[in-house]
């Protein structure tokens, strides 16, 4: 069996694993407030970590309903039937979510959009918080 090559090491075997994934990954919890992402999604969003990480997933993605209301992503009232939270939520309760077909209006350079995803999020424990991993296919 090989060695892992010392690089792995230094930057943490891990992080080269999620960074590698092609598809946009989030890690967030149960009311999609993202708390890391890999390089695919941050190459996406195109923004830095101080737009990203704390802030909850339609506004990071530009989702047109989070600026209806002043309490942003999941406060207005679309956001009841969104695909995207729903299945965040269903994974905090313990369920596995595995492409389940969504659309978001996503604002992008000045022009709502339509967007066709898959969705898929599997739930899992880190210390002693839960988290949602959180994987969105068709974004780009």
């Amino acid at each position: 069996m090989s060695r892992l090559p010392v690089q792995f090491l230094e930057q943490g075997f891990h992080r080269v694993l999620f960074d590698a994934m092609p598809l946009a990954v989030f890690v967030v919890d149960d009311d999609v407030c993202i708390f890391d992402y890999n390089a695919a999604a941050g190459r996406l969003l195109g923004k830095g970590k101080r737009f990203i990480l704390r802030h909850r997933g339609g506004e990071v993605l530009n989702c047109i309903h989070a600026a209806e209301t002043p309490g942003g992503c999941g406060r207005a009232p679309a956001c009841r039937n969104c695909v995207v939270r729903k299945s965040v939520l269903a994974a905090a309760r313990g369920q596995r979510v595995v492409r389940r077909r969504a659309k978001m209006e996503l604002v992008r350079n000045g022009k709502t959009t339509l967007v066709n995803l898959q969705v898929s999020c599997q739930p899992f424990t880190y210390g002693n918080s839960e988290f949602v991993l959180l994987v969105l296919e068709g974004l780009d």
